[in-house]
């Protein structure tokens, strides 16, 4: 027996409370009920609807040009569908909420609008929104499905058919003697990244040896962007390894990616990978951060790196940790031979050279995104620590 309508509201209600995923009922073509109730213009959402209702399935979704998920579930007698999302899997840009005002013909003035409703709405994994999809649907029609079998996402003729591929190409390569010898090189190469050798890295990128690489793409220019992808994720992670704190190495691949999908030539791209090899290691090295540190004063410094704007405090990360102050400022002292108050400060001063570099903030706004007390105070103590003023660095940096 079919829910009636009022009790569908009920149920999307409470769906609504635990996941904030936002919820649109429609009955007959015609919305009845939006969770929440002060959220994106009815026009958008119907727009989303009209893209979604041509497909003759239960359950439907599809993914923008500006990575949002929406989805559509229809009750098997076609009188009620439930559209859920739109949500995001990375957080939007401006421009992302710009292409989303021109796609789909809104007013301008709703942009604060569309910020807000993004604001207040979480990101969701994709396993996380199919899951969602497949609870409305049990909702709705009363059976459970698993949806990553409803999809195609476990297609077993994909594995078969790259299986095929993989056996032809290996009988080719060996009748040729074609084979991936980039195995050696590489644990060298990403050896001097997770160790922050500079000096290492630079002199072993001008003996690069002749070697064969896997092919990727029939696209000499996608083959190189593929190939820096991979590499960048394999930095990534080593660098990590080496010290870099997590939330700063993530970003840092994730700009140098972007980067290279802008370029047009493929031998922009291999010099952007040397780059962001030396990048990655300049960084590292200036981490010095032991290998083999106990996890959780691992754990405290990605506390630290990511709080660097905030007055963190020994307190507050002990607290984090659910730890005793006095025994994680012992630990961290043994662990690193220096306490946990001078490491809070070491941070926030290569965050100050980073933002002195990179960006155009001033001397005085970057003394207050750190949260120092004064900018004097900031000032003393980055010149007691590189022997020049931030301003004088800022003009090295540019020279």
């Amino acid at each position: 027996m079919k829910n009636n309508t009022k009790d569908v509201i009920s149920t999307l209600q409470i769906i609504y409370n635990s996941t904030f995923m936002p919820i649109h009922l429609f009955e007959n073509g015609k919305c009845i009920c939006s969770i929440p109730a002060s959220e994106l213009p009815e026009d958008f959402i119907i727009a989303y609807r009209n893209n979604l209702i041509s497909s003759n399935r239960s359950l439907y979704y599809y993914s923008t040009k500006e990575f949002l998920l929406v989805g559509m579930i229809k009750r098997d007698t076609n009188d009620l569908d439930i559209i859920i999302g739109p949500v995001s899997t990375t957080a939007l840009s401006e421009a992302d909420i710009d292409s989303l005002i021109a796609s789909y013909c809104l007013p301008v003035d709703c942009k604060n609008q569309i910020w807000d409703f993004y604001d207040m709405t979480p990101r969701f994994t994709m396993s996380q929104f199919l899951n969602i999809m497949t609870l409305l649907n049990k909702e709705l029609n009363g059976n459970i499905i698993d949806p990553f079998m409803y999809f195609g996402l476990t297609d077993t003729t994909k594995k078969q058919s790259v299986g095929k591929h993989h056996s032809h190409a290996l009988i080719e390569n060996k009748e040729h003697s074609q084979f991936h010898d980039t195995y050696f090189f590489e644990q060298q190469y990403y050896g001097y990244i997770e160790r922050g050798d500079l000096d290492g890295l630079q002199q072993f990128i001008k003996q690069v040896p002749s070697f064969t690489e896997g092919r990727t793409s029939n696209d000499s220019l996608r083959q190189a962007k593929n190939i820096f992808i991979s590499s960048t994720a394999i930095i990534t992670r080593r660098a990590i390894a080496g010290g870099l704190d997590i939330e700063t190495a993530y970003q840092l691949s994730d700009s140098y990616i972007q980067e290279a999908e802008k370029m047009s030539d493929q031998a922009s791209v291999l010099a952007l990978n040397a780059t962001a090899a030396i990048d990655f290691t300049s960084r590292v090295a200036e981490a010095r951060i032991p290998k083999g540190m106990p996890e959780d004063i691992y754990l405290a410094i990605q506390f630290i790196a990511n709080h660097v704007n905030q007055n963190v405090s020994v307190k507050e990360i002990a607290k984090h940790l659910n730890m005793d102050r006095t025994t994680l400022s012992k630990k961290f002292k043994r662990a690193l031979g220096f306490n946990i108050s001078s490491y809070i400060m070491r941070r926030k001063l290569e965050e100050a050279k980073s933002l002195l570099t990179y960006t155009d903030k001033t001397v005085s706004e970057i003394s207050e995104y750190l949260c120092f007390s004064t900018q004097s105070y900031f000032q003393n103590v980055f010149k007691a620590k590189y022997k020049m003023t931030p301003k004088e660095y800022r003009q090295n940096q540019k020279k």
